[in-house]
């Protein structure tokens, strides 16, 4: 457990940079939304302030709780109780998620392919069918002319 405290504690670091940016900010830079909403429904600057304060206090802490579960359960699931971590137990394939989006885009990617093949071949302008280049090759060998779908039988 003890080797997994640098990863730990990088892991949080990492994890908690973004919310303490965001409290350093607050009141100078950035008028947050709940309390330009009290100023303007009449309530104290000190009290808008106070309630501000409290909120984004509320969410630092709800931030670095889960920051810290997180980082807790997963030295629990890798490090075995013999103090070594296990590889065996680290899913490195992506998220079920990401693999369902991926899927889904390359299912959607050759439906696409699909009719843009049968469109290709099969394409009517003015009337005519279009000729694929097997066919151009086979009527230029043979000195045929086209066929027209309209044509009669």
């Amino acid at each position: 457990m003890e080797a997994c405290n640098p990863i730990a504690r990088e892991a949080l670091r990492l994890a908690l940079t973004p919310v303490i940016n965001q409290m350093s900010v607050i009141g100078m830079i950035a008028i947050p939304g709940m309390m330009t909403g009290a100023l303007l429904g009449g309530a104290p600057v000190d009290q808008a302030a106070y309630l501000q304060m409290i909120i984004m206090f509320m969410i630092s802490s709800a931030t670095a709780l889960a920051s810290f579960f997180a980082a807790i359960a997963v030295i629990i699931v890798t490090v075995d109780t013999e103090h070594r971590i296990r590889p065996d137990r680290i899913d490195d394939q992506a998220f079920v998620l990401w693999r369902a989006r991926k899927w889904l885009v390359q299912q959607i990617v050759s439906l696409f392919e699909d009719v843009y093949a049968k469109f290709k071949n099969k394409t009517y302008a003015y009337g005519h069918r279009r000729v694929n280049e097997e066919e151009e090759r086979e009527m230029l060998i043979t000195s045929r002319t086209p066929i027209s779908p309209f044509a009669p039988p």
